[in-house]
């Protein structure tokens, strides 16, 4: 069994809402949640403290401020991103190691009083330097940490905005691939990614969490077979644009945003592939919603089937 009771949920964005989410909907297991968000006036936040979350008002440019509302926390979960990831997020973490300072270490790993989680949802760690650096701080300053593999989430994929600067445009029905389109991709839902992360955190001894990378995967499919799905939901014909890797370095250089300029090779090599060893930790783990298939590919509003947590 896990030893860790008291969690925090840092940020309330919709990554943060679908964690929320899992310990709501198990109060069976008298884990004690906290939320942190710069305000808690939000109505999806007092939804979720109707179901047992206590809320914290945070500046997460305060060390004293991070320090109060992290105390008697043994696990963190950072669903941080954009902004967040640059600066707040270290700040977390500094705020972490001077806690830890303050508690008496047993001698057991089985019950060390803290632990970091560090939620990299999308991207591998050394690809997107805010991330690195916060998985360079952790290390240094000694604090125990575990690292999630997802690949995409496919709410990335149907986002409109980012779906088109990728080359998604479903409601249009024109698609540009980097490179022909075959490199296969791991795809993981948020909310089937929160379930598992929940259930590892309160079912495994901390000899198997603390430090250790996991690498998870709900579906597999390249962008082109996305497409050929689209197709048959949707009964049209896709116009296929494939760019040469000339094209994609035209593309890259015109980006304002890291994570436009990391995206086309990634998405040309299978760079967003993970293994998805670790779904064995889980054997009866539901991915339903990873899974293309699921989801109504027929007009675009239609797709973004994922919701934000409401509490209902």
């Amino acid at each position: 069994m896990s030893p860790y009771k008291t969690f925090a949920i840092v940020g309330f964005g919709y990554t943060g809402s679908v964690f929320a989410k899992q310990f709501a909907d198990h109060k069976e297991d008298n884990l004690k949640w906290k939320i942190l968000s710069r305000s808690v006036d939000k109505s999806e936040l007092r939804e979720a403290e109707s179901q047992g979350a206590e809320l914290i008002a945070v500046d997460y440019n305060s060390q004293d401020s991070l320090t109060t509302a992290l105390a008697g926390v043994d696990i963190v979960l950072s669903t941080l991103r954009d902004g967040g990831l640059e600066d707040v997020q270290l700040n977390l973490v500094r705020a972490a190691k001077l806690l830890v300072s303050t508690f008496s270490f047993l001698a057991s790993m089985e019950e060390i009083p803290w632990a970091f989680l560090f939620l990299d949802a999308h991207l591998k760690i050394a690809d997107l330097k805010p991330k690195a650096e916060t998985h360079a701080l952790l290390k240094e300053l000694n604090l125990l940490y575990a690292l999630f593999f997802t690949g995409l989430w496919p709410s990335m994929a149907l986002d409109p905005t980012i779906a088109k600067a990728i080359g998604l445009d479903f409601e249009a029905g024109k698609f540009t691939f980097f490179g022909d389109g075959n490199a296969v991709q791991s795809w993981t839902a948020p909310v089937d990614f929160a379930a598992f992360v929940y259930y590892v955190l309160t079912t495994r001894p901390a000899c198997e969490l603390e430090n250790k990378v996991f690498q998870i995967e709900g579906d597999s499919k390249s962008i082109r077979e996305v497409v050929t799905l689209w197709e048959k939901k949707s009964g049209r014909k896709a116009e296929i644009h494939q760019l040469s890797e000339e094209e994609i370095q035209a593309f890259i250089s015109r980006q304002e945003f890291e994570l436009y300029r990391f995206l086309p090779h990634q998405l040309k090599y299978g760079g967003l592939k993970v293994t998805g060893e670790s779904n064995g930790i889980w054997p009866e783990w539901n991915s339903s919603q990873s899974k293309w298939e699921f989801y109504s590919l027929g007009e675009l509003h239609t797709m973004f089937e994922e919701k934000r947590w409401t509490g209902s």
